[in-house]
């Protein structure tokens, strides 16, 4: 698995080629030597734009096949004066294929400002957490009476939510939800309130079910799959998701109100085991609850242990070069899989190899009852210590033993500390941990 800086090159040859059969649009031709040093083994490379933003590289990635370069496109290389050291990372697309990476409509002929590689790089991660509002006499403000349901800062019904840009790292995000917290016009309709993050709520007029949903952007070649086989792969991802981000978390919101917003709540239940959904093509994991939102160190810790798991998702996937054989046999295509009657998990490959192959019953059991307890030192250590074992982990290990070391104090440490969203996040205050 490689990556590379990449001099990319618009081919005339290529626009020109009508061989039927041929889509030159999704080629890249690169020489033999161009591969060898790149040391790339897969037929298929995925190219982006260094220095991007986010959103940018989403729209502008290309995945390409890997073929052989017209002889008459290296001699042309004479003329843009490439060094022989160059000459390693040289690659040819179309004209079209090159304006989609780079985002030039004008006569461009070169480009040295890309990224190549045969593997998933930078996955993104993104968020739409709910909080409530309340004045301060303690009494629940709704927030569809004040806010509109559109943009960064709205309303889902009654309760305030933020939609921050996506983003590739944890800290990313993190900056992504300041920024809307410290934008002025924004933040306007509810300047005199107070924002306080939480798992469920009730006053007088209704139940409160507070979520905070994960979103998983797809790498190129999961956008490029069939829509039902994503949706299978989704099926499998959540499942691995609940068992190894959402079952530690239910620590946090503890056995009452988990159990309040998962299974009792009076306007529908949410977060409840194998509730996922379709967004925009990618999957939002929306069992965890809006609790991490209380300080951004433990949204960090969780978005930092959320990518651990997803990169290694994406990475077990890339180095079974997207066979969907190994994401789900299609034996399983026509079952639910969430029902508790299903016990095969060990027989889905990508499950078993992340190690998450409870049964759906024993899911559901935990879950939807939010079992606090068995959350104890045991279940933790052996947790943490699973989820260093993955190649991913190096990268975000420090999130991962900050969300150990707060998943391991006494839950009246997190009951006490004041969820007040504004305090927390906008004058710093101090969390149980630091990291």
């Amino acid at each position: 698995m490689s990556r590379h800086k990449l001099i990319l090159i618009p081919s005339k040859c290529m626009d020109a080629n009508k061989k039927t059969g041929r889509n030159e649009n999704g080629l890249i031709r690169i020489s033999a030597l161009t591969r060898n040093f790149m040391a790339f083994n897969k037929d298929f490379v995925e190219i982006w734009p260094q220095n991007t933003d986010t959103a940018k590289r989403m729209d502008c990635a290309v995945y390409l096949k890997i073929f052989k370069v017209f002889s008459s496109d290296i001699k042309k290389l004479q003329s843009y004066n490439i060094t022989e050291n160059e000459l390693k990372r040289v690659g040819f697309v179309t004209t079209n294929t090159f304006q989609k990476i780079t985002g030039s409509k004008v006569n461009v002929h070169i480009a040295n400002n890309v990224w190549i590689a045969d593997d998933i790089h930078d996955t993104v991660i993104g968020a739409d957490p709910e909080f409530l509002l309340f004045d301060h006499d303690g009494k629940i403000i709704k927030a569809n009476r004040i806010m509109g349901r559109q943009g960064k800062l709205g309303c889902d019904g009654a309760m305030a939510e933020i939609r921050p840009d996506p983003a590739i790292t944890p800290a990313g995000l993190i900056k992504n939800i300041y920024k809307i917290f410290t934008t002025k016009d924004l933040i306007e309709p509810i300047k005199n309130l107070d924002w306080v993050a939480g798992c469920y709520f009730k006053d007088p007029d209704r139940d409160y079910p507070i979520g905070g949903h994960i979103h998983i952007g797809n790498p190129i070649q999961i956008a490029k799959m069939e829509p039902i086989k994503r949706e299978h792969f989704f099926k499998v991802f959540n499942k691995i998701m609940d068992e190894l981000l959402a079952i530690p978390m239910i620590k946090l919101d503890g056995m009452q109100l988990g159990l309040s917003r998962r299974s009792k709540c009076s306007v529908g239940k949410y977060g409840y085991y194998g509730e996922w959904r379709i967004c925009n093509g990618r999957l939002e994991h929306r069992t965890l609850s809006g609790l991490w939102l209380a300080h951004p160190i433990l949204a960090e810790c969780v978005f930092g242990t959320a990518k651990t798991i997803i990169d290694e998702i994406f990475r077990n996937v890339a180095n079974k070069k997207f066979d969907f054989s190994y994401m789900l046999p299609s034996v399983f295509y026509n079952i639910n899989l969430f029902l508790t009657d299903f016990n095969n998990w060990d027989k889905i490959p990508l499950a078993a190899d992340m190690g998450c192959t409870k049964s759906s019953e024993t899911m559901e059991k935990i879950l939807n009852n939010s079992q606090d307890k068995i959350i104890d030192k045991n279940f933790l250590k052996k947790w943490y210590n699973h989820l260093l074992t993955f190649h991913s982990s190096k990268f975000y290990k420090k999130y991962i033993d900050g969300l150990y070391e707060i998943l391991s104090t006494k839950n009246k440490h997190f009951k006490e500390f004041n969820k007040n969203i504004k305090i927390n996040w906008l004058e710093n205050k101090k969390f149980i941990i630091e990291i």
